[in-house]
């Protein structure tokens, strides 16, 4: 059925990490470098800011206690659909192939862990991450030391770990939006 929406919605990812996995502290530094961090993020600066491609773009892994998952995604307008989803893959491809510069990573611990007491400046997120500390069987000083394992956080562990869960051939890739006419 044609959907008559004027965007066409990209998404793609693959199966990734459980919660408790040694790799979980670089996975979140890279992404963060990759596509979690908004502005700063590759992502942001080949979809959106070099080429206009999308307002919004972003990428995050969801681990799970046993499994998790990467996912990457963005909205565009629906005639740019395929360009967008090419610069998004390359991107993410030549990440996982390449890894971070220092610069990238010194500036995502930096940002990761002045950003640390924002989540958990309030009950509810207190809540949260102890119970998220209960279910995925993590050890209780979890909180006192996540600042010291995002800074502890090498470019060949990032490099290493992105390689080891992610590929961009094996992802799978969502597309919803208009028919293009």
């Amino acid at each position: 059925y044609p959907h008559p929406a004027s965007q066409s919605h990209l998404l793609l990812g693959m199966p990734a990490l459980a919660r408790g996995d040694k790799d979980f502290f670089a996975l979140t530094v890279g992404n963060y470098i990759l596509g979690g961090g908004g502005f700063v993020s590759r992502l942001m600066s080949e979809v959106r800011e070099k080429r206009g491609l999308a307002y919004s773009v972003f990428s995050y892994f969801s681990p799970g206690k046993d499994a998790g998952i990467f996912q990457a995604g963005l909205q565009t307008k629906s005639d740019q659909g395929a360009l967008a989803l090419e610069v998004m893959s390359q991107t993410i491809a030549n990440f996982i192939a390449n890894g971070p510069t220092v610069s990238e990573l010194l500036a995502a611990k930096a940002n990761l862990v002045n950003g640390y007491p924002l989540r958990i400046d309030n009950n509810r997120k207190l809540l949260d991450n102890v119970s998220s500390i209960v279910w995925n069987d993590l050890p209780l000083n979890t909180m006192e030391n996540w600042t010291q394992q995002v800074e502890a956080v090498t470019l060949d562990q990032v490099s290493a770990a992105f390689q080891k869960y992610l590929s961009i051939d094996r992802m799978k890739i969502v597309v919803l939006g208009a028919q293009n006419k």
